[in-house]
């Protein structure tokens, strides 16, 4: 073939490659227009359909450049309208500051939320908004992106829940305040504890309420044999006996300071009652007031709130102790022996339906550098430990042990030191009552 047909061949051959590769390249780039054209449709129809406000603001001077529909039913303006605006003419004037600050602040940042700005309505109705804002580029140029939500329904609850609030603060503070005035009544009508050492110098009361106000309580009083009382039994004409009791009354806190309040009144009443004068009489006497005072309105459910009682009256001086209980014992500690003295197994209590039966007295010869211990149920029943289980009265009375020939300060400082690191983390789940007498 002559070389100038090869060449004019080649020529067409090339030609029809590059029409070919024309043909399948507009082919694709119609495609790929089509597909964009389809992005971009589901773009607009994401943002037409949006929930929240946007719109697209000028980073230099705040002009709108777009917005989608829910930002005009926000604002109360056409599309058309909010495009004639600027970011400035929907804050009021009295924030331009802050509003030039967001600008400044969002193109340093990147991005920023906001809502201490509200728009302006058409009608001059303030929205509060919250605002997500962050530099995008809009037509070839930098743009800050603006999502804007109404938080009005948002404020209004909290303004409500805040209002909640302060009520029931109001309420608690009112709560806490007679809480704490109960306290105070409680004190002043419980003897102060260190009067205890007045009677007996080497003694302690450790006294642990679990909340402000107490169910356990306390107890002590001193009279002379043939002055206050009449002589009779272990009684002697000239003695001077400490009587002394640890009680733990039905609940605790408020309900159970009630119960204290009345259980301190009924044995007061029952000392001045001197006719006949024993512990047993006088738990006698306490459980038959609380029967008579506590169920006298019949239309009520009947109370069955009463208290356990460890009762001691002591012969300092003839080292002679007379004990009455009502489901609390007494422990008395003598070199590395432990004496018990069981109560009797019922309580004191309101009910009419359990038999009031006669309290019993029980002697017990003291002997100097005994220490004797009267307590409620509140350290032993206390959870705690590596395990987390009660502490026991088996555990109670090895400590009493151990701790019996320290200084009754000692031994009150080791049994509240004992308690808390027992208890650790754990909240304290009942008022807690120790005594400790030691005998001269």
């Amino acid at each position: 073939m002559h070389v100038s047909a090869y060449i004019y061949i080649s020529a067409i051959v090339l030609l029809m490659v590059g029409v070919v590769y024309l043909i399948l390249s507009n082919g694709t780039l119609r495609q790929r227009h089509r597909e964009l054209g389809r992005q971009m449709n589901n773009y607009h129809s994401i943002i037409d359909q949006a929930n929240d406000t946007m719109l697209v603001i000028d980073i230099v001077d705040g002009r709108i450049h777009q917005s989608n529909p829910s930002a005009a039913r926000l604002l109360g303006y056409s599309e058309e309208e909010l495009r004639t605006k600027t970011l400035f003419d929907l804050h009021p004037r009295e924030y331009l500051n802050r509003s030039s600050s967001i600008v400044a602040d969002v193109w340093e940042k990147g991005g920023m939320i906001y809502n201490d700005i509200p728009f302006v309505k058409s009608d001059g109705v303030l929205l509060p908004v919250e605002c997500s804002a962050k530099v995008a580029p809009f037509a070839g140029r930098p743009a800050i992106v603006i999502y804007a939500r109404d938080i009005s329904e948002r404020l209004r609850m909290e303004q409500e829940i805040n209002a909640q609030r302060a009520e029931i603060d109001e309420k608690n503070k009112d709560i806490a305040d007679s809480i704490g005035y109960s306290q105070r009544i409680q004190r002043s009508i419980l003897v102060e504890k260190e009067k205890l050492n007045d009677y007996a110098p080497e003694s302690f009361i450790f006294f642990k309420p679990r909340e402000v106000v107490s169910g356990d309580f306390y107890w002590f009083t001193q009279f002379e044999v043939g002055k206050n009382i009449p002589a009779g039994g272990m009684y002697q004409n000239g003695s001077t006996i400490l009587a002394v009791a640890a009680a733990d009354c039905t609940g605790h806190g408020v309900p159970g300071a009630f119960m204290s309040l009345i259980g301190n009144t009924m044995l007061n009443a029952a000392m001045a009652a001197t006719k006949s004068w024993s512990a047993a009489g006088a738990l006698d006497k306490v459980d038959a007031g609380l029967k008579e005072n506590l169920n006298r309105n019949s239309a009520d459910k009947p109370l069955r709130d009463g208290m356990d009682i460890a009762f001691c009256c002591i012969d300092m001086k003839h080292r002679k102790l007379e004990f009455a209980g009502a489901n609390n014992p007494v422990y008395i500690v003598r070199n590395t022996e432990l004496f018990v003295i069981e109560a009797d197994k019922q309580p004191i209590t309101a009910s009419r339906e359990i038999e009031a039966k006669p309290f019993s007295n029980k002697y017990f010869d003291l002997e100097k550098g005994d220490c004797v211990y009267l307590f409620t149920d509140g350290y032993a029943d206390q959870f705690g430990g590596e395990k987390e289980k009660k502490f026991m009265y088996k555990r109670f009375k090895e400590t009493l042990i151990a701790i019996h020939n320290e200084s009754m300060s000692d031994q009150k400082r080791i049994l509240y030191e004992t308690f808390q690191n027992w208890k650790g983390h754990l909240s304290q789940i009942d008022d807690v009552l120790v005594i400790g007498i030691r005998i001269q």
